[in-house]
């Protein structure tokens, strides 16, 4: 079972299973707190594991959305989200960077890139990711990617 914590260790998270997808956004917000891999986790699969429970802030998302940002107060480490979209309903917005085995991020690349028309310039597209619009919108990547995330979104 993957675990993680917050830099300073006052919260400790685990989830079972595998993500149901893995992605990496572009977005103003997710640049502002470091543009780490996300992995999505369905919320019966996942729990915060310590006695200490995240701080949490809402606030709005490029589409007018509540997105929740669950958070160490003692550190400041953002540990998930919530919210946002609705193709993330019932899914917790794993920040990979708090895992405690870095080799599940290292080995293994984002099935999906958002908002890739911010992309920084000096990098590159993720080869065979799924690459979005800040729309939503799919144009371009692996077939196999793509109609998973179509299954996704019709549970």
């Amino acid at each position: 079972m993957p675990s993680g914590s917050c830099m300073c260790g006052e919260i400790t998270i685990s989830y079972s299973g595998e993500p149901k997808y893995t992605a990496i956004c572009h977005c103003n917000d997710d640049r502002k707190i470091g543009n780490i891999v996300v992995y999505q986790i369905d919320e019966t699969k996942f729990q915060i594991t310590s006695d200490v429970k995240p701080k949490e802030w809402t606030m709005k998302s490029d589409f007018g959305r509540d997105i929740t940002n669950h958070f160490c107060a003692t550190c400041g480490t953002v540990m998930f989200r919530t919210g946002g979209s609705p193709s993330v309903k019932g899914l917790v917005g794993l920040r990979a960077g708090v895992l405690d085995d870095q080799n599940t991020v290292n080995n293994s690349a984002p099935m999906m890139e958002v908002y890739v028309e911010r992309r920084p310039k000096w990098r590159a597209e993720i080869e065979g990711a799924i690459q979005m619009n800040s729309n939503y919108e799919i144009i371009g990547g692996m077939k196999k990617e793509q109609d998973m995330l179509k299954s996704t979104s019709n549970e």
